[in-house]
């Protein structure tokens, strides 16, 4: 099913994609029912939700960098994280600008994506957590 471990085409890419969909929501419905962590399975339902978008993107040949999502992701995560519980976390949110700073930049160099697909990849995966936050405070 995949040719090399780069992924160049974006056939290569939907079966991962799709086994990395299914990760997100077991490990996310296993955290949000033991309510200790349950602000913790909103991080991966909202990699989850990043992975439906790229999944949904690739059928319109239009591919996100998934290096750059994960990082977004988790910055998105640590915002409403710092948020919900009223903490500083500056320091932490300075070391993780900079490494996707990084990410991004050694994406553009090593030729593996388009500024364009790394700057979607970095929004919506921001975007997407933002929105589950949303829904856990809806529902």
């Amino acid at each position: 099913m995949i040719d090399s471990y780069h992924m160049v085409t974006i056939e290569e890419r939907k079966f991962p994609t799709l086994l990395f969909i299914s990760i997100c929501y077991i490990l996310g419905n296993w955290l949000f029912k033991s309510t200790v962590v349950d602000i913790l399975s909103l991080f991966y339902f909202g990699y989850g939700l990043l992975l439906i978008f790229s999944y949904a993107l690739l059928h319109f040949k239009i591919k996100l960098s998934l290096h750059t999502s994960a990082v977004g992701g988790l910055i998105g995560f640590l915002i409403y994280f710092s948020y919900h519980y009223k903490i500083n976390l500056i320091i932490l949110f300075s070391i993780f600008f900079l490494l996707s700073g990084l990410i991004a930049t050694s994406r553009l160099r090593l030729n593996a994506h388009t500024i364009r697909e790394v700057f979607l990849g970095y929004t919506i995966s921001i975007l997407s957590q933002f929105i589950v936050y949303a829904i856990y405070y809806i529902i």
